[in-house]
């Protein structure tokens, strides 16, 4: 953004003007002014004009003269480019997967919605004759070898398995990755393509990665859960190219850029390769100077199980793959059951209308030995958790913790559980600093497909049970977990306010959060449920100057416009980002 000459010399004016004052702070000072700065705190929520020096907020106020005390004596400049917007504090995604973003933007998109991305734009299919024309289109003239294509739901686009697939790929490898991630489909071509073309080759490898076998199946071609890491590992060599890699990341970072998302958590570091492999990667990509998005990196609750001296692991790591942008914090992810987009969560009785069972990524006896010793050993636990016997086990799991003041429990997803559920979360909230790190997509695409199939139209229509856990206290944040939902926080938060779905109906509202609770949950409180309240997440002194800069007044702006709102610049430190 360029100054105009008349602003520029009002700003050097006013620098004259504070210089005289006397001022312990020798750094050079840049105060920023503002139509309006919504900082996101309570007890000082509007202000007009914020000091920054050295990527840090040294004061907000009404006035230039009331920040007097940081700017006087010290090299000050006033910057006006954003006087007739509204600032407000960097967007916090708490949960995406860099690694997995990086592979995903590089694919294809068949999905039952529409997704706009740095690739292009990719309308939502939902009948299973659509789906299946354009993946016939697709494998006649998309040019990716093998060719994986993203976004599979069989509730929209009918069965998938390896018959369907040889059917309209008879000569070429395919992969369909479905709508959750948790699952690939491969057909007769792309399982010989990765060396497991006999019933023999698949079992023996699924055998030796110690894969519960109900989640795959040869003759379907199916990896699924436990088993997705076969098919992972096989297809490092399609995903992992540095080529595309470097391209995922830079579009990576441009979706962030774009959308005012300067902070994440990578909740699961080690997915599609090592830790060591993708901590580096991150580290790389996020820590470059031009960066303008810090990243947490956080391992697996299985890699930590399995070490002896945890200590030294995380001096290693963090002397290995930390910097300024990036950081490995005494955290950890644990998962419970299976994916929501795929109905492998667990559900308790009456369980599925059609009587299949979902799946436990990690069976509940593990998982209570992965939490106790974890905590006990000083973690944070961030527990992936979908379905109400799910959140069953990981609530019991969570009243065997003894309660240590530096530590805190995330409930990550909570994709459906019961009101009981809810209150209970509520009542254990202060004890355990118990929070919900909540994925809203849920409700706008799947309210009217688990209505009809699975769930019925009652316990779909209370999925992401939020206005209940606001109403209680439970500190929330917002997530996408791409490609789970868009890198858009604001566009979370809108589904959040509205539960509205694709379908155009509002579904339980009694459930909805309020704008101040829904934009809490894409700051301050997003930060809250990775730990870095104290840094980010709003604008006072002390914290990071990451901003982004708005035509609408957010807590204000009718709820069309929340839901795309523009966003005139992304501010990292008190650096502005190029578009």
């Amino acid at each position: 953004m360029i100054l105009t000459r008349r602003a520029a010399m009002a700003g050097f004016a006013a620098s004259a003007a504070l210089a005289g004052r006397a001022s312990a702070y020798p750094a050079p000072v840049t105060v920023f002014e503002a139509r309006r700065i919504l900082t996101m705190e309570r007890a000082l929520p509007t202000a007009r004009f914020m000091a920054v020096s050295g990527g840090i907020i040294l004061g907000v106020a009404d006035s230039l003269d009331a920040l007097a005390p940081w700017t006087g004596g010290s090299e000050v400049r006033v910057d006006r480019r954003f006087a007739d917007k509204v600032l407000f504090p960097g967007l916090i995604d708490p949960h995406i997967h860099p690694m997995q973003s990086a592979v995903m933007l590089n694919l294809p998109f068949l999905a039952p919605d529409d997704w706009s991305l740095p690739s292009g734009n990719w309308p939502g299919t939902s009948s299973q004759q659509a789906w299946r024309e354009k993946l016939a289109e697709m494998v006649r003239s998309y040019p990716a070898d093998p060719l994986i294509v993203w976004g599979h739901h069989e509730l929209f686009h009918g069965p998938c398995d390896k018959a369907l697939l040889d059917e309209i790929a008879p000569d070429r490898a395919v992969f369909v990755w479905q709508r959750s991630f948790h699952e690939i489909i491969a057909n007769s071509a792309a399982l010989t393509r990765i060396g497991l073309g006999s019933a023999e080759s698949f079992a023996a490898a699924l055998a030796a990665t110690h894969a519960n076998p109900e989640h795959s199946s040869f003759e379907q071609g199916i990896f699924s859960e436990t088993g997705l890491l076969l098919a992972l590992d096989r297809l490092r060599g399609a995903l992992l190219a540095p080529e595309k890699l470097d391209q995922g990341f830079a579009h990576l970072a441009s979706m962030m850029r774009n959308r005012g998302v300067t902070t994440t958590s990578d909740m699961a570091t080690g997915v599609f390769a090592s830790f060591d492999i993708e901590a580096g990667l991150i580290a790389r990509y996020f820590g470059r100077p031009d960066s303008t998005a810090r990243a947490m990196l956080m391992p697996i609750a299985g890699e930590l199980m399995a070490i002896d001296d945890i200590d030294g692991w995380l001096a290693d790591k963090r002397a290995r793959f930390t910097n300024a942008n990036v950081g490995l914090d005494r955290r950890v992810k644990l998962l419970a059951d299976g994916a929501f987009f795929a109905q492998n969560m667990r559900i308790a009785a009456p369980g599925y209308s059609d009587g299949h069972e979902g799946k436990w990524i990690t069976e509940p006896d593990l998982l209570r030995q992965q939490a106790e010793r974890l905590w006990d050993a000083g973690f944070s636990l961030h527990i992936h958790v979908n379905g109400d016997e799910g959140a069953e086990v990981v609530l019991e799991t969570l009243a065997r913790l003894a309660p240590r003041a530096a530590q805190s429990v995330t409930l990550e997803h909570l994709g459906y559980c019961s009101e009981a559920q809810a209150l209970r979360i509520a009542e254990m909230r202060s004890a355990l600093r118990l929070m919900v790190s909540a994925q809203p997509n849920y409700i706008r695409v799947l309210g009217r497909a688990y209505a009809e199939h699975g769930l019925g139209p009652d316990r779909a229509a209370t999925m992401n049970r939020l206005g209940t856990l606001a109403r209680g206290g439970v500190p929330l944040g917002l997530h996408s977990d791409f490609n789970m939902a868009p890198i858009d926080p604001f566009y979370l938060a809108w589904i959040a306010q509205t539960r509205e779905g694709i379908d155009g109906t509002v579904r339980a509202p009694a459930e909805q959060l309020t704008r101040e609770d829904a934009l809490r949950a894409i700051t301050i409180g997003a930060a809250q449920v990775i730990g870095q309240e104290a840094t980010i997440g709003s604008l006072a002194a002390g914290k990071k100057a990451d901003f982004i800069a708005l035509e609408d007044d957010p807590s204000q702006a009718p709820l069309d416009t929340l839901k795309s709102m523009p966003i005139a610049a992304t501010v990292f430190e008190g650096r502005i980002a190029d578009s």
